[in-house]
């Protein structure tokens, strides 16, 4: 299994140093981020009033413009990067090097600007979203589909439990002929959806996952292991439901 997050606005200031453009997973995106990278600095650069009302920076947030600069910026993995609701849950800081290994191959990020990346790539901190246009130009345009084609090296024969938000999820939709399912949060008494608090049980379950490290070939693998320690997750059609 393979699990695919969506990142979060929020990301921790910081990191080590390094020369140059950040190396990342699935070089076949490589074209469009550097292409966006460029784009997003003169951008801010160049049009700041512009590009702080795009990215929804306030007068209070503004300096975070000076941000989006990439080369020989400050580096460290995207799962200790992105702090939103999701990424606290999952509990990160007391992930064991074993377990930080199993994550690194099965746990991965869909960014704005980086594409698909392991949760283990070194990535700078940025102010991207998916629905940002640069300089007016919407993102599909600077992806295309290097996002899709890097879901397929992503999915390596193995199935995508896909826990992004809509937004993401039409930005780079998984190819229909990749096995995945879409992971929905609702509640377990009347099953109602639920919203931001969501994204706190996705990052619980992702804390279950890498706890345990599980070999899990199907999405009734998952569902078996789930009820197992006590999750309550559910399959449809075309889901796996997180009943809380």
């Amino acid at each position: 299994m393979r699990i695919l997050l969506p990142p979060s606005e929020t990301k921790l200031k910081g990191g080590h140093s390094h020369t140059g453009l950040p190396t990342l997973s699935f070089s076949i995106q490589d074209p469009a981020r550097f292409d966006l990278m460029s784009a997003v600095e003169s951008w801010c650069r160049d049009s700041p009033e512009a590009a702080a009302k795009a990215l929804k920076l306030g007068p209070k947030s503004i300096d975070e413009l000076a941000n989006n600069v990439f080369r020989a910026a400050e580096l460290m993995p995207a799962i200790d990067r992105y702090t939103g609701v999701l990424y606290s849950a999952t509990n990160v800081c007391k992930w064991t090097t074993e377990q930080r290994d199993w994550a690194a191959t099965h746990v991965y990020i869909h960014s704005a600007l980086f594409g698909i990346i392991s949760s283990a790539d070194q990535i700078p901190v940025y102010r991207l979203s998916y629905d940002t246009k640069v300089a007016g130009r919407a993102l599909k345009d600077f992806w295309g589909e290097q996002a899709q084609i890097a879901l397929r090296e992503m999915a390596a024969g193995d199935w995508i439990l896909d826990a992004r938000s809509a937004g993401y999820r039409e930005l780079a939709p998984i190819p229909a002929d990749i096995p995945s399912a879409y992971l929905d949060v609702v509640t377990a008494n009347g099953g109602k959806a639920l919203n931001h608090f969501n994204k706190i049980h996705k990052g619980e379950l992702v804390d279950a996952l890498v706890a345990e490290s599980p070999d899990l070939a199907t999405p009734e693998d998952l569902v078996n292991w789930s009820n197992s320690v006590g999750i309550d997750l559910r399959q449809t059609l075309d889901s796996i439901t997180l009943a809380v």
